[in-house]
């Protein structure tokens, strides 16, 4: 009996863990969403940066624990001290914590628009210290890229045009 019991809790563990599995986003795709979020395009290469540096583009990251015990969930790392609440909607978000863990980053960068106009960039330490004052990634091809394909569109009136529009 103990040992059924063994196998289900480990089974469990991994049927939870495997159904998290989260997604890795590319430079490009991290922009889209940016845009689609209307993070202003001064601002993108930042937003890029601190993704790469927290999470490493991951939307299942979760870290912890950290200082108050509280974790860090998602692409953009929110915290729970303060953003979230860990099992149930709260925090200055008003999110369950375990909402960043999605493949739908939305949510994450409404959440960390937030979290940004309370402290700037400053409030993650991925982004101070390794996006302030040093070289940004480089994302102008997927602007140019989306523009290219914008221009192309206009110029021979595709019909499916409508997917390049922000």
């Amino acid at each position: 009996m103990k040992g059924s019991l063994v196998i289900l809790f480990v089974l469990t563990i991994v049927i939870v863990h495997s159904s998290v599995e989260g997604k890795i986003f590319g430079r490009c795709e991290a922009v889209k969403e940016l845009q689609k979020a209307r993070i202003s395009r001064s601002f993108l290469s930042n937003w890029v940066c601190l993704m790469e540096s927290e999470s490493g583009m991951n939307t299942a990251l979760m870290t912890g624990p950290k200082t108050a015990s509280s974790y860090s969930y998602g692409i953009l790392q929110i915290n729970s001290a303060k953003w979230c609440a860990r099992g149930r909607a709260g925090g200055n978000c008003s999110k369950r914590c375990e909402d960043f863990l999605s493949d739908d980053i939305q949510d994450d960068i409404a959440c960390a628009k937030k979290v940004f106009d309370q402290d700037g960039f400053k409030a993650w330490d991925g982004w101070m210290k390794k996006c302030k004052n040093k070289p940004l990634p480089d994302i102008s091809n997927c602007i140019r890229r989306r523009r290219m394909a914008e221009n192309d569109c206009n110029a021979v009136g595709h019909i499916d045009c409508n997917r390049y529009e922000a």
